[in-house]
């Protein structure tokens, strides 16, 4: 009786080790990227948006090619070296690294006379920018031809022109507006799915223009004006975007964590400032 006791009890050990395991083998095995915290650079971006010589029309938003040639020497006799969202993509995939003192030229909106100053002025110095378009303003003056540095856009041509120093980045199709809706933001009693719905279409119409025409795909949305809210953030991420520029004006902290590239800051240059006063804020 003692003999088969002890063998009854063998068996439900052995049975109760081999439940165990495989219970332990069954759990969900829970997985947690770890990113390199140690890597870390500061990254300023500045934006700009028209770029011309009638100083009457200088203001927040416009600036001279003087005061835009001005910036760039100051910048590269200060040891920055200009860097695109692709730089940034790769630095945080921890496929290449950044300069020791990376900074980002943006402009936003797409105007003609970006490329009728910028562009030069940034070719002749070898340095690069980002330019966010907004695709409405790039058809229509892709159909018309219309060519003027005081309204006019960047047409699709002009656009693969300036490919080897700008980025051509996603500013929306057609929601750059503060009125019904600000920006690419939800309107107040709108459904949240018909507010997805508006803000994929949206942002979609620009992506095929651009790839339609041979140019790449953009990996980055600039919000209208820099109004943004969560939902935003998490319809442009489902969309396959990588980074989104705001206008809250902050120098950003970038590690090797991708989330980084999210709700990136930016200063705005306007006119009627120095150049080494606008660049107190990002020393």
């Amino acid at each position: 009786m003692k003999k088969i006791i002890k063998i009854f009890s063998v068996f439900v050990l052995l049975f109760g080790i081999y439940f165990a395991n495989e219970f332990v083998i069954s759990e969900p095995i829970k997985t947690q990227t770890a990113y390199n915290t140690e890597d870390k650079v500061e990254l300023p971006i500045i934006m700009y948006h028209s770029i011309l010589r009638d100083t009457a029309r200088a203001g927040d938003y416009v600036l001279s090619p003087d005061d835009l040639a001005g910036d760039l020497d100051y910048l590269k006799a200060n040891g920055y070296e200009t860097v695109t969202v692709n730089d940034l993509i790769r630095y945080v995939d921890g496929l290449a690294d950044l300069p020791e003192k990376p900074i980002m030229i943006t402009f936003d909106d797409g105007h003609f006379n970006n490329y009728l100053y910028a562009y030069p002025l940034l070719k002749e110095r070898n340095m690069t920018a980002v330019i966010s378009v907004v695709g409405s303003e790039t058809q229509k003056f892709t159909d018309t031809g219309e060519e003027n540095a005081y309204w006019s856009y960047l047409n699709i041509n002009r656009l693969k022109e300036i490919g080897d120093v700008f980025e051509i980045q996603n500013h929306s199709y057609d929601m750059h507006m503060q009125n019904p809706r600000k920006g690419s933001t939800r309107i107040r009693g709108e459904s949240k799915e018909d507010y997805q719905n508006i803000l994929v279409a949206d942002t979609e119409k620009l992506q095929k223009l651009l790839t339609d025409n041979g140019i790449s795909a953009p990996t980055c949305y600039t919000y209208p004006y820099g109004f943004y809210s969560s939902e935003s953030e998490e319809i442009i991420e489902s969309l396959g975007f990588l980074c989104t520029l705001t206008c809250e004006e902050r120098v950003n902290t970038l590690t090797r964590n991708p989330e980084c590239l999210f709700k990136l800051g930016r200063f705005n240059r306007p006119s009627g400032v120095s150049t080494e006063e606008f660049f107190k804020k990002i020393s």
